[in-house]
């Protein structure tokens, strides 16, 4: 009886151990892949972020503009990346802009180009735990974002209400991604929409 009893402590031992270490093959193998893939991959891998890729698309029908190849290349870059209900939300607030094919002449996209690279920071993957309260950083479009950490992550833009970031620190091969719930406006934006510029 001693030896059954001792026989099935061993394989419930061994079967808890299996189960760990394949746990943590998986999880191995996820981030590994995950961190294999560039940032543009790693956004069309979440259905959240579909909005966010069809803009980039969109964005890159105008001659000379390669925001996914940009993307794709070494880096490092940071980008906080809106969900779809975000840019739901920047369309319902644009007169004339029902969709993101509405952005169809080269100065509409031109517009999109503006608001895209104002959500990319170049030469770092800054993950949340190199962001301080009150920090400044420049993104591409030129214009600079200020990390806000009270009572979360939030990114202050040209706008009055800030973006808060709902999911940090995705790893990719050439930087990392910061998901956030709204469209970051440059004041570029803000001047293009008070002068009416912005209607389709």
């Amino acid at each position: 009886m001693k030896k059954i009893l001792q026989l099935k402590n061993l394989f419930l031992i061994l079967t808890v151990s299996l189960f760990i270490w394949s746990c943590d093959k998986n999880d191995s193998e996820e981030t590994s892949m995950s961190e294999t893939m560039t940032i543009v991959e790693t956004a069309q891998n979440q259905d959240a972020l579909s909005s966010l890729v069809a803009a980039l698309s969109t964005a890159d029908n105008s001659e000379g503009t390669d925001l996914i190849g940009t993307l794709s290349s070494d880096g490092p870059f940071t980008v906080f990346a809106p969900t779809n209900d975000a840019f739901t939300e920047l369309l319902t607030q644009l007169d004339g802009f029902d969709s993101l094919a509405d952005f169809d002449t080269d100065e509409e996209r031109a517009i999109l180009t503006t608001i895209l690279t104002y959500h990319v920071v170049a030469g770092v993957a800054a993950k949340s735990t190199d962001l301080t309260n009150g920090m400044t950083v420049e993104t591409v479009q030129g214009e600079n974002l200020v990390i806000n950490l009270d009572g979360g992550v939030f990114i202050n833009d040209a706008t009055e209400i800030n973006a808060e970031v709902l999911i940090a620190d995705v790893e990719a091969s050439n930087g990392v991604v910061h998901v956030i719930n709204k469209v970051l406006l440059p004041q570029a934006i803000i001047d293009a929409l008070n002068e009416g510029e912005m209607t389709n």
